[in-house]
């Protein structure tokens, strides 16, 4: 970098930040500007770079160039200055392919499990100084590092179909799902984009126990995890304690040893064994990267316990079906007998239209469940798609629920439900989470 100003528009988004942090130690002078102040905005701020609140075209006035997330819309009056201005706009994923020229670059990639198989990997990799990427706030580790290993792990989503763009040494795919699905059209395209990917990759690893992933990584000879019997990495006699996820862990068959990470869930199991095959391919020796998993850092609102004083308060990410009924899966095995409420925010009118059944279906495993307006992220509403019909689809799978479109009048209607002893659980991708925020006051 030669010092030149690059610009960040909203900057305080999950992906935005930590690429804002990796171009401060490569030595750019970065500025950023987001629509409101934030955690994020303010750890930025620490680290001495200047951020604007509110889109105004001045911001960008100086900047070498404008970095953007496909979460920008057209219209953002910081682009279209750029526009007029003749600065270059790079999309956040090419601008990190351009950050890491020279890098030898190890993408975790997949539906579901990004954030926290990637923060799980760099956690087993940080003896070797690995640089990292993670776009999610992790409780004890920062969001992104240098370092200074040749070595990188990024977290790599599909959500724009720009990641075929990136050169990955290495490439971990946690697993393929129906999601994201505009930029392809057709779940075959998504399909077809992560085949793509790993093809340009040298060692690729992959969930055995993905039926999706398998297909995509047909004819291909990946490393596989996985709880069935053909992984080459696998777990087995997976048991939950109140310290967390216990299982012993084979290599081809063998006994390598036996396993503590501090969550709970098999998807969170399966998320150990991709970050442990990737530092096997990397030349870690196992048995010392499974003493590592026991102070494992916990990504932020991935089954994040709130509080448990008399109730259970658990947050969590989860916006699509299948992440919603490993979450309630997951919650069932670490607190058994207990009723569980939830609170779930869909995310975006695309998602809700192609998967309110399915919502519905995982939503009912569920004692009870009160369900919001859609949150539209940066899409404009689709006639006919609301949460209620996402409840609508509850009540036909069996479930018990209600609708109330604001976050903060289903949390009252939560709480008419609630008795001592619950489990309540919040899931969503939205701003839900700062209305269940404020449950342990009202209680």
């Amino acid at each position: 970098m030669d010092g030149s100003r690059v610009h960040l528009v909203g900057i305080g988004g999950d992906g935005m930040a930590p690429l804002a942090e990796l171009l401060l130690h490569a030595g750019a002078e970065v500025s950023g500007s987001d629509i409101a102040d934030s955690p994020a905005v303010s750890e930025l701020r620490s680290q001495g770079i200047p951020v604007s609140i509110g889109h105004r075209g001045e911001n960008v006035i100086g900047a070498r160039s404008v970095l953007l997330s496909s979460a920008i819309p057209g219209d953002n009056p910081e682009l279209l200055a750029a526009r007029r201005l003749g600065i270059p706009l790079i999309p956040r994923l090419l601008a990190l392919r351009d950050l890491l020229t020279g890098r030898r670059l190890i993408a975790v990639c997949g539906t579901h499990g990004k954030t926290t198989t990637s923060a799980w990997l760099a956690h087993l990799l940080r003896p070797m100084d690995a640089g990292f990427y993670v776009g999610a706030a992790v409780c004890g580790l920062p969001r992104a590092a240098w370092g200074r290993s040749p070595w990188f792990v990024a977290e790599v989503d599909e959500s724009d179909g720009r990641f075929v763009e990136l050169e990955p040494e290495i490439v971990v795919l946690t697993n393929v799902d129906r999601d994201h699905l505009s930029p392809y059209r057709r779940y075959a395209a998504l399909k077809g984009a992560f085949r793509s990917f790993l093809a340009k990759a040298s060692r690729c690893v992959i969930c055995s126990d993905d039926v999706p992933s398998l297909e995509v990584a047909a004819g291909m000879k990946p490393f596989t995890y996985g709880l069935s019997a053909g992984a080459e990495l696998r777990a087995r006699g997976v048991r939950v304690t109140s310290r967390g996820t216990v299982f012993e862990v084979l290599l081809r068959g063998r006994r390598v040893g036996e396993a503590l990470i501090p969550a709970f869930g098999t998807h969170n199991v399966r998320n150990a064994l991709a970050a442990l095959g990737a530092a096997h391919l990397l030349g870690m020796p196992l048995r010392g990267a499974l003493e590592r998993l026991s102070d494992l850092p916990l990504p932020r609102r991935r089954l994040e316990v709130v509080a448990e004083n008399g109730y259970v308060l658990v947050d969590d990410y989860a916006h699509h079906p299948r992440e919603i009924a490993a979450g309630i899966g997951a919650i069932r095995a670490r607190w058994p007998g207990r009723r569980l409420l939830v609170l779930f925010q869909p995310h975006r009118f695309s998602r809700t239209a192609l998967l309110f059944r399915e919502l519905g279906w995982a939503l009912a495993g569920a004692d009870f469940a009160v369900v919001t307006e859609i949150y539209p992220a940066f899409e404009v509403p689709i006639p006919g798609v609301s949460g209620a019909a996402v409840v609508r689809a509850l009540r036909g799978h069996g479930g018990t629920g209600r609708f109330v479109a604001a976050p903060e009048g289903a949390v009252e209607a939560l709480l008419g439900e609630a008795a001592p002893g619950d489990v309540i659980a919040c899931f969503g991708a939205g701003d839900v989470w700062k209305a269940f925020r404020t449950i342990p006051e009202m209680l």
